[in-house]
């Protein structure tokens, strides 16, 4: 079984020169899912890329391979069917998760940290393509708040101390805090942002809900992955000798992937989501330059 050994910020300039054996990402409706592939496509030798998508409808790009999703099993199975036909003791893949469910990219995690394999060492490098400021839409009504999928903790009596990411769509972060009842509330946003608009809109969007948890909130760069961990992992190691830690990782997806690598380094972190079946809002989410990655590398190792 593999762990996770250490990982690290990188920047768009290295990713040169490597050979990937397996590239990932989401087809879906957004015209950013094909950002980080066109970018480095040319700087280096990807040996085989998949599309994941969920909808009946998407475009065929040559060299590419797509794999129709229904449920999170299906991604384990891709990856059961890759690695257990790799002759090699190691691997390098890269999982573009900006247009990914949480459930999609959190399982990939979880098979690369659980999973029994002959593989000595995989280096997984996850990528985030920033888009564009998009009004937010009017909010859906909350239908799933639950445990993201694959992931077994076991129950005690503690009080539950929340962490929730807050994102610019209203009503969310209440709907979560009201659902769950936790003894603690820490709420985190964004600040700075690429664009200031997504802050600006963060704090009209949950005006409210700010005012009340003032004391218990606190900001992160969007763009510093080390940041966002060290703030998550101070308010961890304060309470979690008393308190149940869940994250609800609301928005943005950097903090939403930050939290993940912390819920398995820590197995007593749950990590839960909040949403609307699939009766979601739809964003073209353009990608907001050409250049502009927010990338980790992570080493798994027996």
């Amino acid at each position: 079984m593999m762990k996770i050994k250490y990982g690290y910020q990188l920047s768009i300039d290295d990713l040169k020169d490597l050979e990937i054996d397996l590239f990932l990402f989401a087809n879906n409706n957004e015209s950013r899912k094909y950002s980080l592939y066109n970018k480095i496509k040319s700087n280096n030798l990807i040996l085989k890329t998949i599309s994941l998508y969920y909808q009946n409808e998407f475009k065929e790009i040559s060299g590419i391979e797509n794999k129709y999703i229904r449920n999170h099993y299906e991604i384990e199975d891709l990856l059961d069917d890759y690695i257990m036909n790799c002759e090699k003791d190691s691997l390098k893949i890269v999982v573009d998760y900006s247009c990914m469910t949480k459930s999609w990219y959190y399982i990939i995690m979880l098979y690369l940290s659980n999973k029994e394999f002959s593989l000595k060492k995989v280096t997984c490098i996850f990528s985030y393509t920033p888009s564009k400021f998009s009004e937010p839409l009017r909010p859906k009504a909350n239908s799933d708040i639950s445990p993201l999928p694959g992931k077994i903790t076991i129950p005690n009596n503690r009080p539950k101390a929340l962490i929730v990411g807050i994102g610019y769509e209203e009503n969310k972060a209440q709907g979560i805090i009201d659902q769950i009842d936790p003894a603690k509330v820490f709420l985190m946003y964004s600040k700075p942002t690429l664009d200031e608009k997504f802050t600006n809109s963060i704090e009209i969007n949950n005006e409210n809900v700010l005012k009340y948890y003032s004391d218990t909130t606190e900001t992160y760069n969007f763009s510093d992955l080390v940041d966002i961990e060290n703030k998550l992992k101070t308010i961890y190691y304060k309470f979690c000798g008393e308190y149940n830690i869940i994250i609800s990782p609301i928005g943005p997806k950097p903090f939403t992937f930050v939290s993940m690598i912390l819920s398995i380094m820590f197995p007593d972190i749950e990590i839960w989501r909040i949403g609307s079946g699939e009766d979601i809002n739809p964003y073209p989410r353009e990608p907001f330059d050409d250049d502009t990655f927010i990338i980790s590398e992570v080493y798994y190792e027996k």
